[in-house]
């Protein structure tokens, strides 16, 4: 299994090690770094520098190389998970690149929005996004003169930055006390997992999460669906 990581920013590349983290896409580095054997692939795409038709012009041609190499690599692109890292206070292209990532490499089952960043006192509670406890509608972040956004809600703030596509009525929330549940017992895992395999023709999926164990929960239940297909 690979997990092919779109990073918009230096800063993300900067806490990982022991992975291929690529400046370039042609073919020979993609096959290279695919031979690796670590599970982790990231590609530094410094999308967040540009305005938005560049940076679909530099995540459309990353995309495309991507599932060339994989192809020729003999993955099946089914089986990759892909992520579109990007800035936990919400600034970036984070509905434009997903968006892409969907239309060249899935279709998918789903995309998770998950802005939570712990050491960094980012939490998603209810929907909404926090800044230590505080909305980050009402930060400095929001008032970038780029990527600046009116809610905290994100379900207000996907139908905000998609200009109307994915309607906020549309938008799917995985609970802290779902997780919580599957943290605690089977049965709270079972019922995390029958969740996940419901989702269909790409929801967007907002999820809460107060601590790190509630993304491990996460990521461990999509691995165990990942190994039963």
């Amino acid at each position: 299994m690979k997990i092919v990581i779109f990073d918009d920013d230096p800063t993300g590349s900067q806490t990982v090690c022991g992975c291929p983290l690529l400046l370039g896409w042609g073919q020979p580095v993609l096959k290279n770094a695919l031979k690796h054997s670590s599970p982790l692939l990231f590609l530094l795409t410094n999308t967040r520098s540009m305005s938005a038709d560049l940076a679909e012009e530099r995540i459309r041609g990353v995309c495309e190389s991507v599932k060339t190499a994989l192809i020729r690599a003999g993955f099946l692109i089914e089986d990759v998970f892909f992520v579109s890292r990007g800035d936990s206070t919400l600034r970036g292209h984070g509905v434009l690149e997903p968006k892409i990532i969907h239309e060249i490499l899935g279709p998918f089952d789903a995309t998770f929005h998950i802005p939570a960043f712990f050491e960094g006192g980012r939490t998603t509670v209810n929907g909404v996004h926090l800044l230590h406890g505080c909305p980050v509608h009402k930060t400095e972040f929001a008032r970038d003169q780029t990527f600046g956004y009116s809610t905290s809600a994100l379900d207000s703030w996907l139908e905000e930055k998609s200009d109307g596509l994915i309607a906020a009525e549309n938008v799917i929330r995985l609970s802290i006390s779902l997780l919580d549940e599957a943290c605690q017992s089977a049965i709270g895992m079972k019922r995390l997992l029958d969740f996940l395999v419901e989702l269909v023709d790409n929801k967007s999926v907002i999820v809460d999460a107060q601590i790190s164990e509630h993304l491990d929960i996460l990521g461990k239940a999509v691995r165990s669906l990942q190994k039963n297909k």
